[in-house]
């Protein structure tokens, strides 16, 4: 196969944002990624993406297998009479090295299904015995156990292991937590062809062993996928093959006994044993499949070749080989996700060569045989994929592999290829939200029946428990316990398990929400007749407060007119596309009046080394003050008409977020990433559906659930959350902490020079082996208003730390410059993009160090003091959103409440304005929890 024809310097837009190291290491260069390697069979005019169901040959390989039936045809007597033990012992003691086994503990067989046969075949059990597996199981497998299970009145346990999993330990927790004292054996996967996933096999087999529980692994995918270690895992039963991934011919796999197990297991064909000779020398194994019949051992012999080609296909042998095709396979896995707005399943560790990925439900019938979107990648596109229906109609998954002859130009075809199919399928449907259509709501004042079915289906993914609440209603418990390393879909599912609180009419019970949650403030609005008796912390109530009691927070004036002429129409959201152009344009004019108004200079090129240079000046945009509060109209006329009137189509889900956000900021609320916002929705709504539809819920439970529904969008579309690498749940709030690079983050407010030294001298003062972790930053996403910046992080809470950091990085690299030399310090901010207000928190620390802290000066000259910063490139970060605090600022002796615009015209660095040290305040998070800088 020829190499791909693109170049690591010309990235398609598909690939954008998708660098291979920006979620954990990745071994291999895209040049690596780029090429295939080898000579292979497969058909030039075709895009083969699955290795995983049958694998293929090299082309040397095929040629070995030619030569070995010619000379077995040559001379069949002769072969099988003197040449057929030694060729198989010759190719089992090669395979026995590569799987670091003995070779007297191994045997060949036709492939894992059979194998699998063998063992589950061999052994009794008793009736009310209990036998453990998953639900990615092989299709084959739950066929053989079903029917063991029939023959001796055991019973199977099929554990629900989600496809969306926070990392390997929890998989491992909800296999240990399925275990009784009925349990007798386990049938695990090592890589299921299913999803890809790498099970902690090790881990499992040792924890099963411990409570007397044999396991047997199928293994079908690991060898030539993954490093094998069968004398490491120490598996009662190894099962796998060696067509797939390691590139011999089909009809070769392997069974491995431990040896206190060998004696259990009994072929499935009772043949003659090939060692006539010496026969004590070998195992009841060897003599048990070392002859099933006369066979074509070709395949078999073969082993030696693919097992040398393994390690000489590409530079860098045999780990270079897994570790490449690894890494082209997050790679892929990543452009597939992002073209779609998928999240990643699963961190990158728990995937080989091989990723699945979770594609919007099937929109029409059931049918048999191939889906109908699998059939058109082939048909029209000449793309080979498996995707089917998991883990049952109408959900579904592509499956993509990676091998040597693959090159990362295919899997960008196969995004956009997918991507217009899956777009041409969606139009097909009729327009309806991403083929989930849901009626408009019952427009009923009663609750539900109370017989509602909730699923439980990822409250294993999130880290939690499930609890029984009500008839038979399923829930995440609480207390949640903190997630380390969250996926997106870990944090979808908390966000959809809020919902479905609001839908069963318990959120009072249990309302931990995204953080800012409601202060005192707002509790106290919410008790009253006025808020509605809804918790503060639903998203409706939040706005319900702002609008009615925050007058700054209202629509502007100047926008008024339009708002007005919406609420005259039948349906504010069918006719919001009208006008929404015209509010865009009326939000530039403010922003523009604002930043007129402030009368700030431009920043010059020479910082300066004052804040009284800067301008403090709030000037806001002048709201409505109409009788009968419209802006508060608006936004529940907004609500009853998306959730009382016609079709979920796109369209209307885009026009109700655009109002949403434009309520909460209407200078920015319109600049947002709505297409991502709306994919994000669909993917929150899409395993809600049947508790929206199919019950009947109170037209307010609807428009908390709603309105619910946009806040959580909004939320999970933010390019921080992508990220995410903590959560934390403390009283009523779920903390989400991501990490910041410092030079991207933009400053609205000057430090507190003292509280800086003072942080300094803490962390100069512990041990230098010590790691340094402080309390995370809090950010939120801004838009960029007279500024040459795009949108980036803006610290909403945390300029001391920030402060703190980035002064014993400078020093690291530049050493304590002298009183009043500002050189370096210029340098320094110039090549980290750094701004004036930075710079004059690093000059004013410089200076007050010198002028009373000469022991600190001292312990900052010394190199080891503050080598450890030299390579400090991330912070981190809460991730917030600013319209959804409410802030107050103190400036020239008054208090009042910022519009979220403000922070954004603050956080610029061409314009010279920002806010003194501790004059805002956003609230802060009930608690925190201490993470490393790195």
């Amino acid at each position: 196969m020829n190499s791909a024809g693109i170049s690591p310097s010309s990235r398609p837009k598909a690939i954008e944002g998708c660098d291979p190291n920006q979620h954990g290491p990745i071994t291999g260069s895209t040049t690596v990624m780029v090429e295939s390697f080898g000579e292979w069979q497969i058909r030039s005019d075709i895009v083969y993406l699955d290795n995983g169901a049958f694998g293929a040959c090299p082309t040397l390989v095929v040629e070995k297998q030619q030569q070995i039936r010619r000379w077995i045809e040559e001379n069949p007597h002769e072969f099988f009479e003197r040449n057929y033990i030694s060729s198989w012992e010759a190719s089992r003691k090669t395979l026995a090295g590569f799987l670091h086994a003995d070779a007297a503990d191994l045997v060949f067989t036709p492939g894992a299904t059979h194998g699998m046969n063998v063992v589950i075949q061999s052994l009794s059990f008793e009736s009310g015995d209990e036998i453990i597996t998953t639900n990615h199981a092989y299709s084959s497998v739950r066929l053989v156990l079903d029917h063991v299970a029939k023959q001796y009145g055991a019973h199977i346990v099929v554990i629900d292991v989600p496809l969306e999993v926070p990392g390997p330990d929890a998989l491992l927790q909800l296999i240990l937590a399925s275990v009784t004292p009925r349990t007798r054996f386990a049938v695990i996967d090592h890589v299921p062809s299913r999803s890809g996933l790498i099970f902690p096999i090790k881990e499992i087999v040792s924890e099963l062993e411990t409570l007397s529980i044999d396991t047997l692994v199928d293994g079908a995918h690991a060898p030539g996928m993954i490093p094998l270690d069968l004398a490491d895992i120490n598996a009662a039963y190894y099962v796998a093959n060696c067509h797939k991934w390691m590139c011999v011919p089909r009809g070769v796999g392997f069974l491995h006994v431990r040896q206190d197990r060998a004696k259990k297991i009994n072929p499935l064909v009772i043949a003659r044993s090939p060692f006539v000779v010496n026969k004590s020398q070998h195992s009841h194994l060897e003599h048990s499949f070392g002859w099933m019949g006369t066979y074509c051992p070709s395949a078999v012999l073969t082993l030696p070749t693919s097992i040398s080609y393994l390690g000489s296909v590409i530079p860098g042998g045999y780990h270079g080989l897994l570790s490449r095709n690894h890494d082209l396979a997050v790679l892929a896995r990543r452009i597939i996700c992002r073209t779609l707005g998928i999240p990643l399943p699963c961190p990158d560790n728990m995937i080989g060569a091989m990723a699945t990925i979770p594609l919007p439900d099937s929109p029409g019938p059931e049918q048999e045989g191939m889906l109908p979107i699998q059939q058109i990648l082939w048909k029209e596109h000449g793309i080979v994929i498996p995707i089917y229906s998991w883990p049952s109609y109408p959900k579904r998954v592509i499956r993509l592999s990676v091998q040597a002859y693959n090159s990362l130009d295919q899997y960008l075809r196969l995004a956009n290829c997918l991507r217009s199919v899956l777009h041409n399928e969606r139009k097909f449907a009729n327009g309806r939200l991403n083929a989930w259509p849901l009626k408009a709501s019952k427009q009923s004042d009663t609750w539900g029946s109370g017989n509602e079915q909730v699923s439980t289906e990822y409250a294993s993914a999130c880290g939690h428990q499930a609890e029984n609440v009500g008839n038979n209603s399923s829930f995440l418990a609480t207390p949640h316990r903190d997630i380390e390393s969250p996926t997106l879909w870990t944090l979808v599912t908390l966000a959809q398990s809020r919902i479905r609180r609001i839908l069963q009419g318990s959120f009072h019970s249990y309302p931990v929400s995204l953080y800012p949650t409601a202060g005192d403030i707002e509790m106290r609005f919410s008790a009253t007749d006025e808020g509605g008796s809804r918790h503060a912390n639903l998203e409706l109530s939040r706005i319900t407060y702002m609008l009615s009691h925050l007058e700054r927070r209202r629509i502007p004036k100047l926008m008024a007119p339009i708002v007005a002429g919406l609420l005259r129409a039948d349906d504010i959201v069918d006719s919001w596309t009208d006008s929404v152009d015209f509010l865009r344009n009326q939000a530039h004019i403010l922003a523009r009046r604002i930043a007129f108004g402030m009368e700030a200079p431009r920043t010059p090129e020479t910082f300066p080394t004052s804040a009284d240079d800067f301008i403090q000046k709030v000037v806001p945009y002048e709201t409505e003050g109409e009788e009968g509060n419209l802006s508060l109209r608006f936004w529940l006329r907004a609500l009853a008409d998306f959730t009382g009137k016609g079709q979920w189509t796109i369209s209307r889900v885009t026009s109700f977020l655009q109002i949403h956000s434009f309520i909460k900021d209407p200078i920015g609320g319109l600049r947002g990433d709505i297409v991502t916002q709306t994919e994000v929705f669909a993917l929150l709504f899409s395993k809600l559906k049947p508790e929206f539809e199919l019950t009947q819920h109170s037209k307010t439970l609807w428009e908390e659930a709603v309105a619910q529904l946009a806040l959580e969008s909004s939320f999970l579309s933010q390019p921080l959350i992508r990220h995410a690498n903590y959560v934390q749940f403390i009283g009523d709030q779920q903390l989400v902490y991501s990490y910041v690079d410092m030079d991207q983050l933009a400053r609205s407010e000057f430090a507190c020079i003292d509280i800086v030294i003072g942080m300094i001298q803490d962390i100069i003062g512990s041990s230098n082996d010590e790691e340094c972790s402080i309390a995370p930053i809090a950010v939120a996403s801004s838009y960029p208003i007279c500024s040459s910046h795009d949108g980036r992080p803006v610290i909403i809470d945390g300029n001391n730390r920030t402060a703190a950091i980035c002064f014993l990085k400078f020093v690291s690299i530049y050493g304590v410059p002298d009183a009043g030399n500002t050189d370096k310090m210029r340098e320094y901010c110039q090549n980290h993009g750094l701004g004036p207000v930075c710079f004059v928190d690093l000059y004013k620390v410089q200076e007050t160090l010198w002028q009373g802290h000469q022991g600190t000066i001292n312990q900052l000259k010394m190199k080891e003091t503050v080598l450890r910063f030299r390579e400090v490139r991330q912070l981190p970060a809460l991730v917030t959103e600013e319209s959804s605090f409410f802030t107050k600022t103190l400036v020239d002796g008054d208090e009042n409440i910022l519009q979220p615009v403000h922070q954004s015209i603050f956080a610029t660095d061409d314009v010279m304005v920002a806010f003194p040290g501790k004059m805002q305040c956003h609230g802060r998070a009930k608690g925190f929890i201490a993470m490393p800088i790195r």
